[in-house]
């Protein structure tokens, strides 16, 4: 389809303003439009992308009645205000977090969860997000108070993996992990000064990972809930890891005893 894509109705809310709604890039594009998952208003391709990749997004596209539009590099650089949109962008809705009655409804066996404790940074939360899917955790949960909301940036640092993963928020995050410990599910976090290691604790249980703030860590309230703080093992000078990089290796660790123990 070519022209010009018609005014949404007001009642479809966006993921953000007229320069916030989009996503771009071809991972994320394409795995938003083939998860079908996140709502997508309207798709705008290239017309330097090859013409057999249109019709197949285009094809999609008409499964779920997602009007498609063909224009050059400079008007797609134009409604995104970014130039490293590869080809394609897409109108979004606001992201459709998974609400915990749903989520609550799914029987997993032996869980493996994230808690996010006020991620502000939406690399960091992207990353995590994108760790968490390949690495196989069943869900992450994060709070809504100084909390990254899932915006394009994240969608795009995620690879796409925000429509693989299901996201949930919580109001309550320590009524939560009370209610899991009530139910046999660890709830694990870090701590620099623990005695246990990170290899020296069983991923094969329940288990609920915290990974805390980039400048204060989890917070006091969060790890008094904590039935194991265990520590990373480091060799270096610096500090203390990036959130990002902490969770991947605490995921790591957990499906490396799962999968291959």
């Amino acid at each position: 389809m070519v022209g010009k894509p018609s005014k949404l109705k007001k009642n479809k809310p966006l993921l953000g303003n007229h320069q916030k709604c989009w996503i771009w890039g071809r991972n994320a594009v394409r795995e938003t439009l083939f998860a079908g998952f996140w709502p997508m208003y309207e798709l705008h391709l290239s017309d330097h992308l090859k013409s057999e990749e249109i019709e197949q997004l285009e094809q999609q596209a008409a499964r779920s009645t997602i009007p498609v539009f063909i224009s050059t590099d400079k008007e797609l650089t134009q409604k995104c205000r970014a130039s490293d949109h590869q080809g394609m962008i897409a109108k979004m809705a606001p992201f459709p977090y998974t609400s915990i009655e749903l989520f609550n409804q799914q029987e997993i066996t032996s869980p493996l969860f994230l808690i996010l404790d006020r991620i502000q940074d939406p690399f960091n939360f992207g990353a995590i997000i994108r760790s968490a899917e390949i690495m196989g955790a069943d869900g992450i949960f994060s709070g809504t108070h100084e909390q990254c909301e899932v915006t394009s940036l994240v969608c795009r640092t995620s690879a796409g993996a925000v429509n693989h993963v299901p996201l949930v928020q919580a109001t309550d995050l320590v009524s939560l992990c009370r209610d899991w410990k009530q139910n046999g599910i660890n709830i694990v976090g870090t701590a620099m000064q623990a005695s246990e290691k990170l290899n020296d604790y069983n991923f094969q249980q329940p288990t609920a990972v915290i990974v805390g703030n980039e400048g204060t860590g989890i917070s006091p309230e969060l790890q008094a809930e904590c039935t194991h703080l265990v520590r990373i093992p480091q060799q270096g000078k610096t500090e203390s890891l990036n959130v990002a990089v902490s969770a991947s290796i605490l995921l790591y660790e957990a499906s490396r005893q799962r999968n291959f123990s």
